[in-house]
């Protein structure tokens, strides 16, 4: 690619812990952003002790925030896309980031992949950061892209009501919407919809959208949603409507995950 080429790449700023096991976090944000030839911005919001079975401690950077506004400052960022914020501080100045894009000349939309607990079940948020989340990071209106667990906890809805009725996902994403967020995707990997992933996707005023694609058999990979946020962010500075954004994120996290089980 020549440098004029490189010039020409919608940029994004990318947001997110830096995984020690190169599994998941900023390295798999990166994957996205190579695959769907954005430039990217990447800032780390901490530092995890991790292996490939378990996070054994998190570090957060106090730096991070003052780097991220200097690329909103002074880059022509598309879209940002944010991952793991591991405390009250960093929820907070998250969402004044995520403000300041919207609302500014430029209005840059913000993807906010809501990381509150890892596979292995370790939390990075308390109950205190899921209010800090409700309170602050909702309101500023991102576009949230929650798996079936981070829904429920995010909207105190019946996780297993969520296997059984699909309205009962639409319920709870209607809720993020009228707690101020600016589009869902909730993701379907999670759910127990055999042998199709059923991603939900809502914007205020529109009918809920379903995109469905085959359930890739055999064993997921640690990122996948790391790689489906960055990779919607990147669709979305392409300028793709949401619902397509989604649809081209999902097949690349199926991608992934068949390439790792081959």
């Amino acid at each position: 690619m020549s440098r004029a080429d490189a010039a020409s790449l919608p940029e994004v700023l990318l947001v997110g812990g830096v995984d020690s096991s190169g599994g998941a976090g900023l390295d798999a944000d990166r994957d996205a952003a190579l695959a769907f030839e954005c430039a990217s911005h990447e800032v780390a919001s901490a530092m995890t002790d991790q292996d490939l079975f378990e996070v054994h401690r998190v570090e957060e950077r106090m730096m991070w925030a003052p780097e991220a506004e200097a690329h909103l400052d002074g880059g022509e960022l598309a879209v940002m896309k944010f991952g793991l914020l591991p405390g009250i501080a960093s929820i907070v100045e998250a969402a004044r980031l995520i403000a300041r894009g919207r609302h500014g000349a430029r209005r840059i939309p913000a993807v906010v992949d809501p990381v509150i607990k890892a596979s292995s079940g370790y939390r990075f948020w308390s109950d205190r950061e899921l209010v800090q989340a409700r309170d602050s990071l909702l309101v500023s209106g991102p576009i949230l892209t929650p798996n079936l667990d981070e829904l429920a906890e995010l909207t105190w809805s019946d996780r297993a009501e969520m296997d059984r009725s699909p309205e009962a996902r639409v319920q709870a994403a209607d809720r993020l919407l009228r707690a101020g967020v600016s589009g869902v995707v909730a993701t379907g990997g999670h759910g127990a919809d055999g042998e199709i992933v059923r991603d939900l996707v809502l914007e205020p005023g529109a009918e809920p959208i379903w995109v469905e694609r085959p359930r890739v058999p055999g064993e997921g990979i640690r990122g996948s949603g790391c790689r489906f946020a960055a990779a919607l962010a990147c669709g979305l500075a392409r300028g793709a409507p949401l619902a397509e954004a989604a649809r081209g994120a999902g097949d690349f996290v199926s991608g992934r995950i068949q390439q790792s089980n081959s």
